[in-house]
This record gives C-alpha cells, structure tokens and sequence, in this order.
C-alpha cells in the first residue's frame, strides 16, 4: 500500500481482500504469495495488499468452509507451499460478495453523480 495512503482508503482496500481472494482461488488453485502477486498485478499496482492482511483472510475463509488448502512440494529442495481453492460454499459465498460489491458501487457512483 503506498505510503501516506489516508485511512478511509485503507479500510476500503481491506474490505476488498476477501473478495479478490475468493475471486482468484475461484479461477484456480493459488498459494498465498500468489495471491498477493495476482492483486497487484490485475489492479495495477491501485490494490496492493500485505502479507499480514492476505494470510488471516485465507485462514478466516478456510476456517468458515469458504477454501479449503493442500500442501504441495512444488519441487526437490524447496519447501512445499499450501494451495488454496474455492469450495462449493464458497462460491456462493463469492456471487454474494460480487451482487453486494456492484451494488454497492453502483450506489455510490449514483450519488457521486449528483441531481
């Protein structure tokens, strides 16, 4: 997150880290740097999240049956990474988000419109 960011954006871009990780694990299986690698990149560098935001938001969604984790030994010598994927409860879990996410925006680009 870049330096001097104000708190009202931060706690947007926090609320946020659920949703885009939800929505990558639903693309395919990813391993937690990854994750934060893919947020970066897809945004263009506008949602840049921490280690110490992505980790608790993968263990939450694990602990409430949203993903669910395997490790793997990716190859000799390298320590093995736990992969996360979305479940089946997590999918609806995400087409909630996503509906609230675009209604949300929605509402506030309306307002932001004016009369």
């Amino acid at each position: 997150m870049a330096e001097g960011t104000n708190p009202w954006t931060r706690q947007i871009r926090k609320g946020s880290t659920r949703l885009a990780v939800l929505q990558l694990v639903s693309e395919r299986e990813r391993y937690g740097y990854e994750i934060i690698a893919a947020i970066r990149d897809r945004t263009d560098g506008a949602l840049e999240v921490a280690e110490g935001n992505v980790y608790p938001a993968l263990h939450a969604l694990e602990a409430e049956g949203y993903i669910a984790s395997t490790w793997r030994e990716v190859e000799s010598g390298v320590p093995p990474r736990k992969y996360y994927r979305i479940t089946t409860r997590g999918r609806d879990h995400r087409s909630m988000l996503v509906r609230e996410w675009k209604d949300f925006a929605g509402a506030i680009a309306r307002l932001l419109q004016g009369e």
